[in-house]
């Protein structure tokens, strides 16, 4: 197992009930993912430390990843992992029968959802729905892993971003290949819900961090590890003035268990408090790292297309945190170093 990751889960177990998955079947798709690795992790751990019995089944496009090769088939008969790509032409029939579902496959970086957008939409809708058909059939719970970048560009005054904001959404930028879908996504779950009785929740996700965010993560804080650790110099694109909130990977997993298992709602912001300019994390990044900060040249056109985002990120938290008694977030400084330290040791090997 991953220590730093194996650390992280075993700091913040004690504080999920995982008791209503007691010898159930839990589905995780995007297993290899960071999101993915995390749940994987916490379900494994309560069975080692709390004997919870819980049967894992992950799906992923590739094989168990590095971090998840000691797990499958470790696990036995109640651990099983089934490599298969989701955005196929053809549905995947899933061999089990289960009790959660979580879907957590996608395309979340935008150079690769803009090189894949096929089997990004594929993934964010065919697939949920083929899922959802099959929460129906088993009488499974189901976690839709969507995303914030459904508000779109949220006005001023709908910052933080509460649930109830129906989006500023075009669909004709290119970053819509992701938005529109999770959109759609999120319309099947709720129609699921209301139609088809299938007890079909939705986490929006907020710039999720840490452990398994590697240098090759093409998005901001990737790109700024990759040079701060290879380069010791960190080169800005522009002047860094947007505004991102960041939560810790164990948080955000931590957060999407207690609205798998226990939500009253259909919808959920899933997110951090640590709200930042890109300048600003770039500097503590440059701090840590002992790294130096440059000005570059700014995008050219193609970039600034692809590159286009909100200026502000930042979710309103209020219904998560008050229907679920939630541990203290980690600080991004923390979180940072944790992050630091995890791609130091995998330079290394």
């Amino acid at each position: 197992m991953d220590k730093i990751i194996a650390e992280d889960c075993l700091r913040y177990l004690p504080e999920i009930d995982l008791s209503p998955m007691k010898g159930k079947t839990v589905l995780v798709t995007g297993a290899n993912g960071m999101i993915g690795t995390y749940l994987i992790y916490f379900l494994h751990l309560a069975n080692v430390r709390q004997n919870a019995g819980i049967r894992i089944a992950a799906v992923s496009k590739h094989p168990p990843c590095r971090k998840l090769r000691g797990l499958f088939p470790a696990g036995g008969e109640n651990y099983r992992f089934l490599a298969a790509d989701l955005a196929g032409p053809k549905e995947t029939e899933i061999p089990w029968k289960t009790d959660y579902i979580i879907h957590a496959a996608t395309y979340a970086q935008p150079e690769i959802f803009m090189k894949n957008f096929s089997e990004t939409i594929r993934l964010n809708i065919f697939t949920t729905e083929s899922l959802l058909k099959k929460a129906k059939t088993d009488g499974a719970k189901f976690l839709f892993l969507s995303s914030s970048e459904v508000y779109g560009n949220p006005d001023p005054a709908h910052i933080p971003t509460p649930e109830d904001y129906p989006g500023l959404c075009s669909p004709l930028s290119l970053r819509s290949v992701y938005a529109e879908s999770k959109r759609a996504g999120e319309t099947l779950c709720c129609a699921y819900r209301k139609l088809e009785g299938v007890d079909a929740k939705i986490a929006r996700i907020f710039m999720s961090y840490g452990p398994g965010l590697t240098i090759r993560d093409k998005r901001v804080m990737g790109q700024f590890l990759k040079q701060a650790l290879l380069e010791r110099r960190i080169t800005m694109l522009d002047d860094g003035k947007k505004v991102r909130t960041f939560c810790y990977i164990a948080d955000c997993a931590g957060m999407l268990l207690n609205v798998l298992i226990s939500g009253k709602d259909t919808v959920y912001n899933v997110g951090g408090t640590d709200r930042i300019t890109i300048r600003q994390l770039a500097e503590e990044i440059c701090r840590q790292t002992g790294s130096s900060l440059t000005a570059g040249h700014p995008r050219l056109p193609a970039e600034k297309e692809t590159a286009v985002s909100p200026e502000t990120v930042e979710p309103d938290l209020t219904k998560i945190r008050s229907e679920f008694r939630l541990p203290p977030f980690l600080p991004l400084r923390e979180g940072l170093a944790r992050t630091i330290e995890w791609n130091r040791a995998l330079l290394e090997k």
